[in-house]
């Protein structure tokens, strides 16, 4: 049975697609989508037992070996290697030819390659005596666990199933009138384009031989009517599709920016940035295959089709040798596509790994230059660039093959025609007339070929850049449960015995066993040592993430059956990592346009934020710009941005992630003064280091390795002289 080849979508989705490599040679067809969930994939990408563990789950004995190459033999296939010490590959047969040994792997970043024993050795085994190898082979209930398991729902679904092109179909069924009509004026445009030849033809035999001026001028005027015909009709109908293809450019981005919000957060802790920013590029490819580059597939094609018939007509022999010559190019061509294919996957990847790169660069320079790791980095993204170089530059070389092939067909094909054709003409067995008009059919022809092969390789593009996006579109929604839209009710929050860990096997739980109340309309504070699991706590809270166990409630309503949106629509936060957009500081507070900003509400979020001060020193106040366009803030002013983002939004739950941290003493205690208002009558969450910013608390729980150790006010607490009143007493004893 031929080895299925599987290509990874991302730079981190090397292991799963090796295991849905590994299923497919045993018959069972789990798409790496669903295979990066089993395996619980991370943006750091996946550990050797994480593929293991993802191997136990889908039915299979997982065994992670250190072996030599001789031990390879042994060995059931096809077997993973662990890949330059940061890569999965699939060996799936060894064979032996004239006393060498022939490796054929699986790269899912490259393609299917042969090597010999020198290169699995370097990039394999490198200096080791011995390389890791994953085995796998079915358990005894394998076909009954891949049955019982809900992975197994998924089919196969066709290309015209796909959620992308269901969006592309939607607009050119809301748009089909605007596309009928500009392919009516295109094949206008092409029928006058088609009669060209047989004019030619009848100007030469019956007009010049004939001497005939009066069918000459006759014919030249309807040629010219033609072309004015032929522009006319090209001209409105250019003028059509650029603004429907403006108009697919901006529904396919909202589509695709809406998807994108509907995720869950996990979806963006597993993936690059960067993957997801190229999508965007897919998503130009694929929609100016389907308006251009499509239609360009629909002339091509026709003036192919009708070319072909004309010069059929004409010569039967010349379009036979045409019809061979033509089929040869194409035949060629494809011989390359997969390859290709191949390239296009890796060289994604490497420009994923290459613009995070460039990004880190940019936005740390200040970072590299008070550590002077400017030579250490610029050689990383060198390093980086070299193998996107070599990568490009097999794609040239690809293409440089398919095109010279192709080119010298076409050629031959040409000389030929014209030397049957001259051969006729001197035994009178054609006429001048039908020459030239052979000639033009064959100019004419040469482009719908050459530019057929093109649509071939543009359509490839746009399936892989189709694939790329579904992998997006095919993500569940973070509320695709069916919960019933109801207002939600102020309540106490009920963590019982939550646990939590991020995804991968080497990721251990953040929060152990928390069992504890938050009282509506109250402060809680929670303080603890780095590490100890405070901001993953508020993260759930913020339904970010869902427990790995336990429940959380508000009130008697589980918080897995609260719709997101409705519970943040609820919330105001101030987490760490806070984001200054870039635009206003009315926009940044607000976060809406001007037309829609409540200057009431903005006033009193500025004043309780300590900002009225710093806003009516700036010559444009409030409509300062900040963030990346504008002034740079400093992390105070910034967090006093982020403070007033969240009284504006005047919540009935504050969820508050080291939200003064980078204040002074005097600025902290004059906001936490007018934050004590503001609290009353809401839940307040907050996390903080600062004595300061706790004591006050209606109750204070202290947090250790993601477990609770004190739960009290400040006083109760003090008096217990435990975990808390150790961090005061540092606090204090720093302070003097």
């Amino acid at each position: 049975m031929k080895f299925k080849f599987v290509n990874q979508l991302e730079s981190n989705d090397c292991g799963p697609a090796c295991l849905s490599m590994v299923l497919n040679s045993y018959g069972v067809n789990i798409p790496v989508k669903e295979l990066k969930e089993i395996c619980e994939i991370t943006r750091m990408g996946i550990s050797v037992k994480d593929i293991l563990d993802g191997g136990e789950k889908v039915g299979f004995e997982s065994h992670g070996l250190k072996l030599t190459l001789d031990q390879l033999e042994e060995i059931p296939l096809p077997a993973i290697l662990f890949w330059k010490q940061d890569h999965y590959v699939v060996l799936y047969n060894i064979i032996t030819k004239k006393g060498k040994k022939h490796y054929y792997i699986a790269d899912p970043g490259y393609g299917k390659i042969k090597i010999e024993e020198e290169l699995i050795i370097r990039e394999w085994i490198g200096n080791e005596a011995k390389g890791v190898c994953l085995i796998f082979q079915p358990k005894d209930d394998f076909e009954q666990i891949i049955e019982k398991n809900t992975f197994t729902d998924y089919k196969k679904k066709p290309f015209y199933s796909s959620t992308v092109i269901n969006h592309l179909i939607s607009f050119l069924k809301n748009n089909n009138y605007k596309y009928i009509f500009s392919l009516l004026l295109l094949i206008v445009g092409l029928g006058t384009n088609w009669l060209i030849p047989i004019i030619f033809k009848r100007i030469i035999d019956d007009g010049i031989i004939a001497k005939s001026l009066n069918l000459v001028i006759i014919l030249l005027l309807t040629q010219f009517l033609l072309f004015m015909g032929n522009f006319v009709s090209q001209f409105l109908s250019d003028f059509i599709l650029t603004k429907l293809n403006f108009n697919l450019s901006i529904t396919l981005k909202e589509k695709f920016l809406n998807k994108l919000i509907k995720l869950p957060v996990n979806y963006f802790d597993t993936r690059l940035n960067t993957d997801t920013l190229l999508r965007l590029g897919d998503l130009s490819k694929l929609q100016t295959f389907f308006t251009w580059k499509g239609i360009s597939f629909f002339i091509n094609t026709l003036n192919l089709i009708v070319f072909s018939g004309i010069l059929f007509s004409l010569n039967k022999l010349v379009f036979l040798i045409f019809a061979v010559l033509s089929t040869l190019s194409v035949i060629w061509i494809s011989f390359f596509l997969k390859k290709r294919a191949a390239l296009e996957y890796s060289l994604f990847i490497k420009q994923s790994d290459n613009s995070n790169n460039l990004y880190e660069f940019i936005m740390n320079m200040p970072e590299i230059k008070v550590n002077q790791a400017q030579n250490t980095i610029i050689s990383k993204i060198l390093k980086l660039q070299r193998s996107l170089n070599e990568l490009e530059l097999k794609s040239l070389y690809l293409n440089a093959y398919q095109l010279s092939g192709a080119n010298f067909l076409l050629k031959f094909k040409e000389i030929t025609i014209i030397a049957i054709c001259a051969y006729f003409i001197i035994n009178s067995q054609m006429t001048v007339g039908t020459l030239l008009s052979i000639s033009f059919i064959l100019g004419q022809l040469s482009g719908p070929i050459i530019n057929l092969i093109n649509n071939i390789k543009d359509g490839q593009d746009a399936l892989i850049s189709q694939k790329r996006i579904e992998d997006v579109f095919r993500v569940s929604n973070e509320n695709d449960q069916e919960i019933p839209e109801s207002d939600i009710e102020i309540h106490d929050i009920i963590l019982n015995k939550v646990s939590f860990k991020y995804p991968g096997s080497f990721n251990p739980f953040v929060i152990n066993n928390l069992s504890f109340a938050i009282p509506k309309n109250k402060v809680t504070a929670i303080v603890g040592t780095s590490g100890s699991g405070k901001t993953t706590l508020m993260k759930l809270l913020m339904k970010y993430y869902l427990p790995t166990s336990g429940n959380l409630f508000l009130g008697e309503d589980n918080f897995s059956n609260l719709d997101p949106d409705h519970w943040r629509d609820k919330c105001g936060a101030v987490l760490q990592n806070g984001h200054i957009f870039s635009g206003t500081i009315k926009y940044n507070i607000a976060l809406c346009e001007n037309e829609f900003i409540d200057l009431e509400k903005l006033e009193n979020a500025i004043k309780v934020a300590c900002l009225d001060n710093f806003i009516e020193s700036l010559p444009l106040g409030s409509e300062t710009k900040i963030g990346n366009i504008g002034m740079q803030l400093s992390g105070g002013q910034s967090q006093r941005v982020l403070i007033a983002r969240a009284v504006y939004k005047n919540p009935e739950f504050l969820f508050f992630d080291e939200a003064t941290s980078s204040l002074d003493a005097n600025t902290e205690k004059e906001i936490l003064n007018n934050l004590r208002d503001f609290f009353v009558g809401r839940t307040v969450v907050v996390v903080a280091h600062r004595l300061s910013t706790v004591k006050n608390a209606d109750q204070i729980i202290v947090m250790e390795k993601g477990e609770i150790t004190e739960i009290g006010t400040h006083e109760e607490l003090i008096v217990t002289r435990e975990k808390y009143f150790s961090l005061v007493k540092n606090q204090l004893e720093l302070g003097n």
